[in-house]
C-alpha cells in the first residue's frame, strides 16, 4: 500500500469514527448534537450575566463576554480533548480488533468532534455579544486561530500519555479529574494574572494553559496587555507531551489489539 492511499484509508477511518463517536454520545438525546453545543454555551452565558450582575469589570477595559469566551474556549478544547483520549481505549476495544483502526484513530476523532463543538459554540457566543452591544473586536486573527488548534492538539498530546499510562494503571482514570481540576483553577479563565502578587503568579505561571489563556485574550481584545505569557514555554510542554505520548500509544498498539 503507497502512502497516500495509506492517508486515505486512515482519513476514512477517522471520519467514521466521528460519525459513530457523535452518533454513540449524543444519538439517543432529543436534540442530539445540539445538546452538546448548548451545554458549551451555557456555562459561558451564565457566568457572562452573573458577574454582569455583580458589576464586574474585567481588567484593561476588556468586555466581560471577550474576558469569558478567550477563557473558556481554549480551557474546555483541552480539558474535554483530554478527558476523551483517556477513556477512548476503554469505551472502544472492541472496535481495535479491525486492523485498520489504531487507538490514536479513536483519540483524534473525538478531539476533532470537540474541537467542532467548541468552535460553533464561540462562534454562537461572538455574534451573541456582538447583537448585544458588547466589545467583541478581534484584532489578532492569527493568534486566535493558533489558540484554537493548539488547545485541543494540548488536550490530545496529554491525553494520549495518560490514557497509554492507564492502561495500566487504571486508579489514574481517577485522579485525572483532581488534575485536571487544580489546572483548572490555577489556568487564569476566571481572573488575570497580572493583577496578582508577584510570588503567586509564579506559581500560577508553572501552568502551561495560563500562557495560552493570556495569550488568548490579547488576541480577543485590544486593550488587553499581557506581558506575563510565555509560548516557547507553552510549545516545551506540548512537544514533550506530544512525543513521549505518540511513543507510548505505538508501543502499546500491538499490546492493546
Amino acid at each position: 500500500m503507497s502512502a497516500s492511499s495509506g492517508i486515505v484509508v486512515q482519513g476514512r477511518v477517522i471520519y467514521a469514527l466521528i460519525l459513530r463517536e457523535v452518533h454513540t454520545i449524543y444519538g439517543n438525546t432529543t436534540l442530539g448534537y445540539l445538546w452538546a453545543i448548548f451545554q458549551c454555551l451555557f456555562g459561558i452565558l451564565f457566568l457572562w450575566g452573573l458577574r454582569t450582575v455583580m458589576g464586574f469589570h474585567p481588567p484593561h477595559g476588556m468586555s466581560v463576554v471577550a474576558f469569558l469566551l478567550s477563557g473558556f474556549l481554549p480551557w474546555y478544547m483541552f480539558s474535554h480533548t483530554l478527558m476523551k483520549c483517556i477513556t477512548a481505549i476503554g469505551a472502544n476495544n472492541a472496535l481495535l480488533t479491525f486492523p485498520q483502526v489504531t487507538s490514536l484513530d479513536l483519540m483524534i476523532s473525538r478531539m476533532i468532534v470537540v474541537w467542532v463543538t467548541q468552535i460553533i459554540s464561540g462562534i454562537i457566543v461572538i455574534v451573541f455579544g456582538i447583537v448585544t452591544h458588547q466589545n467583541v473586536i478581534i484584532t489578532n486573527f492569527g493568534g486566535l486561530l493558533l489558540t484554537i488548534i493548539f488547545a485541543p492538539l494540548f488536550g490530545l498530546a496529554l491525553g494520549t500519555t495518560l490514557g497509554a499510562l492507564a492502561f495500566y494503571w487504571r486508579a489514574l482514570t481517577y485522579i485525572v479529574p483532581i488534575f485536571i481540576r487544580i489546572m483548572f483553577i490555577t489556568s487564569g479563565v476566571f481572573f488575570s494574572v497580572s493583577h496578582l502578587p508577584g510570588n503567586i503568579q509564579k506559581i500560577l505561571l508553572l501552568n502551561p494553559m495560563l500562557h495560552l489563556i493570556e495569550f488568548s485574550r490579547s488576541s480577543m481584545s485590544p486593550p488587553y496587555v499581557s506581558v506575563k505569557y510565555d509560548l516557547f514555554y507553552f510549545f516545551c510542554w506540548f512537544i514533550i507531551c506530544m512525543v513521549f505520548g505518540l511513543l507510548l500509544e505505538r508501543y502499546l498498539r500491538g499490546r492493546i489489539k
